[in-house]
């Protein structure tokens, strides 16, 4: 099979042998796969991985072939899969199921290979079906759109949480927004790019602020909400300096989620949040079941913000296209 491989340097294509498939897994045609941000942080070098390493996590294709302990019902189902795979089912967090906490998990993709290739082999407690009115490339948002929903798992909203300040509107910022006006909270947008600026207007977010030199980003929110700062202030920006600002914008007691996997060292002032007693949260992998109806019901819309396609042959130009497009919100590799 074409898979691309990065090899800690570049990605590029090879040809490998179809994954060994165990009796536990099933093995997946891919048909589309997205590019995330943790797959550029990793490419870019700030976080790191195994390597060789097939990248890609956000997927979905069909299933060609089951091992001996699946049920032969999954053989031509449309699916999608989690990212957490070797999950012990016996360790402390398991036992609570926590999954995306098992202490033996991999995730695909960063640990373990990906979905940038024409096959891949999961587990097969790790798959999600499809509906027939989602298509492939749609698919691909499954994953985000899961982490996206996780935001208000870890974090329940207080009867005085009104407004929400994202910062960054990128794939997982504008997925962030929609479900954000879904709960019912009112979302200041922030970026220094217009086309996302404008998605966010379309979803629904009653504040944009334009992120640049000449606009004070703390003073714009702290105008819109009173001189207070935002009751939830969201990181989904990628940028390790971005939390200054961050923490600058929240309210006291006001709650922080990061939401970003940049890799990278990150300055924040520990005493400002003791001070003013804000609370910091975090969260990763979310419910599937939830981001499927979501897309499913036509409740979130995906289609705006897919930017670029590219075959999977040429996944270099793919990732070196974000270098050179700051609009860019979600490219996705046809395989």
């Amino acid at each position: 099979m074409k898979a691309a491989i990065f090899d800690g340097q570049d990605i590029s294509i090879k040809e490998i042998p179809n994954p060994e498939l165990k009796d536990s897994q099933v093995l997946i045609r891919v048909k589309a796969s997205g590019v995330c941000g943790t797959d550029l942080a990793i490419v870019r070098g700030h976080l790191l991985t195994p390597t060789p390493l097939i990248l890609g996590h956000e997927f979905a294709g069909e299933i060609v072939e089951v091992g001996k302990k699946v049920n032969e019902s999954w053989l031509g189902k449309r699916v999608t899969s989690e990212i957490n795979s070797n999950i012990d089912f016996e360790c402390y967090y398991c036992q609570r199921e926590i999954f995306t906490q098992c202490i033996t998990r991999k995730a695909l993709g960063i640990d373990i290979n990906g979905s940038f290739a024409e096959y891949i082999a999961v587990e097969s407690y790790l798959l999600h079906e499809i509906p027939n009115n989602i298509s492939y490339k749609e698919a691909t948002f499954i994953e985000p759109l899961a982490a996206a929903f996780q935001t208000f798992e870890t974090m329940p909203l207080g009867s005085d949480d009104k407004t929400i300040a994202i910062f960054g509107l990128g794939k997982l910022g504008l997925l962030l927004c929609q479900v954000a006006i879904i709960n019912g909270l009112e979302v200041i947008g922030i970026d220094h790019s217009d086309r996302k600026l404008n998605l966010a207007k379309n979803f629904g977010a009653k504040h944009l602020i334009k992120n640049n030199e000449d606009e004070s980003v703390i003073g714009r929110i702290k105008k819109i909400t009173g001189n207070l700062g935002a009751n939830i202030v969201v990181d989904t920006t990628g940028n390790p300096n971005a939390l200054k600002e961050i923490v600058s914008s929240c309210r006291s007691r006001g709650k922080i989620h990061i939401k970003s996997t940049h890799g990278l060292d990150t300055p924040i002032d520990l005493t400002d949040i003791v001070v003013r007693e804000i609370t910091i949260f975090s969260s990763r992998c979310g419910p599937f079941s939830k981001a499927i109806n979501g897309l499913g019901s036509g409740l979130i819309n995906v289609k705006d913000l897919i930017s670029q396609e590219f075959k999977l042959e040429n996944i270099a130009d793919a990732f070196n296209s974000y270098k050179k497009n700051s609009d860019n919100i979600k490219t996705i590799i046809l395989i």
